[in-house]
């Protein structure tokens, strides 16, 4: 984006390598024994796997922001459309359809605003169990 926002994308690519930092400490250490923590103590391992959760359950929320997304796209998209067909229907004089077609838009726009804010807010989170925090 132009005004310095970060996209969607940018932000998901940002908060997993904040996963990965906060989970290896920036470096993958693997031992015979399989725990996959040598040289990690107690305390940095159970940090390691809270912070693994927590990015876990970012994910899921921004999955079940984008099917709500979807799903009120689905909806809103069948509404206008049937009410576009309507108002052709019509010879374009009913003015009820227009307003149906127009209230489906902006209930697509705020959906797709409220999808912004969710992942915003998971990002915010998530950012706040980086390492050093």
């Amino acid at each position: 984006m132009s005004n310095g926002q970060k996209t969607n994308l940018e932000l998901v690519q940002s908060s997993t390598q904040a996963i990965r930092d906060a989970v290896y400490n920036g470096t993958v250490q693997t031992s015979s024994g399989g725990s996959g923590a040598s040289g990690m103590s107690a305390l940095d391992q159970s940090t390691a796997r809270a912070v693994q959760s927590i990015g876990q359950t970012t994910a899921i929320v921004i999955q079940d922001a984008g099917d709500m997304l979807r799903n009120i796209s689905t909806v809103e998209t069948t509404a206008i459309g049937t009410a576009t067909a309507a108002w052709i229907a019509s010879g374009g004089t009913d003015v009820i359809y227009e307003q149906i077609i127009d209230k489906g838009m902006s209930i697509m726009n705020e959906a797709a605003a409220l999808y912004l804010t969710i992942g915003k807010n998971a990002y915010t989170v998530l950012m706040q169990f980086k390492p050093g925090s």
